[in-house]
């Protein structure tokens, strides 16, 4: 193969950090980010993360920069991948696992015995719709789910239309209210002492 720069051959995609890496402000220098370290983000700040990149390629779109079906599953994923974190921000990790069912339920007990409250039906109805498509993390990546009796892979069943500005418009509603959890957590407004978000103990 011919036509690549030497840089792009064998240049490392993760150098040590120098000086001149460093800036004040992000529209300063070099475009560019580090990751561990000191740069290890909390579950909450990855699910931000996540959820800026599914908006950030829904107006890409929405601007006719791209079809909207070249970018269906990276918006999916996205913003449900988002999700996951923000819940395991919010249930303090909540072990190594992708079951967003499984999530949903833990969060809905977590508010109960924290803040006396019912989660809103609309918050549980719109986790559990978007774990009976994709229960495990995997139809948006593979579009493919784990079926556990036959223990194979099957495609993802069914098939159904999606409303990209309103699925835009719904999951913003649903971050607002997980954020809204997550401050309120921190803050000390449930039952329990503020716990740290190190971001670890769960696979994202």
């Amino acid at each position: 193969m011919s036509g690549f720069s030497e840089e792009q051959m064998t240049r490392p995609l993760f150098e040590e950090p120098t000086v001149e890496q460093e800036r004040i402000d992000p529209s300063d220098g070099p475009p560019g980010f580090l990751i561990g370290g000191m740069a290890n983000s909390t579950f909450q700040h990855m699910g931000q993360q996540y959820f800026d990149a599914a908006n950030l390629l829904v107006e890409t779109i929405r601007m006719g920069e791209w079809e909207d079906y070249r970018l269906a599953n990276p918006v999916l994923y996205l913003y449900r991948h988002s999700i996951e974190l923000f819940l395991k921000s919010v249930l303090g990790g909540a072990g190594k696992t992708h079951n967003l069912s499984s999530l949903a339920d833990d969060f809905q007990a977590f508010i109960k015995a924290e803040f006396g409250a019912d989660l809103p039906d609309w918050i549980s109805n719109r986790l559990n719709e978007l774990a009976a498509l994709d229960p495990g993390s995997t139809a948006f990546r593979y579009s493919q789910n784990y079926d556990k009796a036959s223990k194979i892979d099957l495609p993802v069943d069914g098939e159904y239309y999606v409303d990209l500005f309103h699925l835009q418009s719904a999951m913003m509603a649903l971050n607002s209210a997980l954020v809204g959890v997550v401050a309120a957590k921190a803050c000390g407004e449930g039952k329990s002492a503020p716990a740290h978000d190190s971001g670890g103990g769960a696979a994202g």
